[in-house]
């Protein structure tokens, strides 16, 4: 149980080039530039799809995801309601639900206040 805790600490302490991190205010930003939140990657795949892009792979490109990445977060989108499929033109194509359209203007008054609150405006 000992050697857990210290590789703990050793992952909180240090960054991958093995400098030691010496505040809070560095390790949280530290962790804010690795990978992006489950609620990030549905917030970005609903601004994509809501500023018009409905192509998968326009989707993919522009939601910065892989392939088999994008279609797990669409099919978990589309089974929370907030977004639906369609075929148009012999090709698949994806378009937000009035559920998804609500969300989605959720996150941005959220990002807009928090912005605000931390003073980055």
């Amino acid at each position: 149980m000992a050697q857990e805790e210290e590789t703990q600490e050793a992952t909180v302490d240090f960054t991958s080039s093995g400098q030691e991190l010496s505040s809070p205010t560095i390790q949280r930003s530290f962790s804010q530039q690795g990978r992006r939140s489950r609620m990030e990657t549905c917030s970005d795949i609903l601004r994509v799809i809501g500023s018009g892009v409905q192509r998968p792979t326009h989707i993919m490109y522009k939601a910065n995801l892989s392939w088999i990445v994008m279609q797990e977060y669409i099919k978990s989108l589309e089974a929370q309601g907030l977004v639906v499929s369609a075929i148009e033109n012999n090709k698949k194509v994806y378009h937000l639900t009035q559920k998804g359209f609500e969300v989605l203007n959720r996150m941005k008054s959220l990002r807009a206040d928090l912005s605000l609150l931390l003073g980055e405006a």
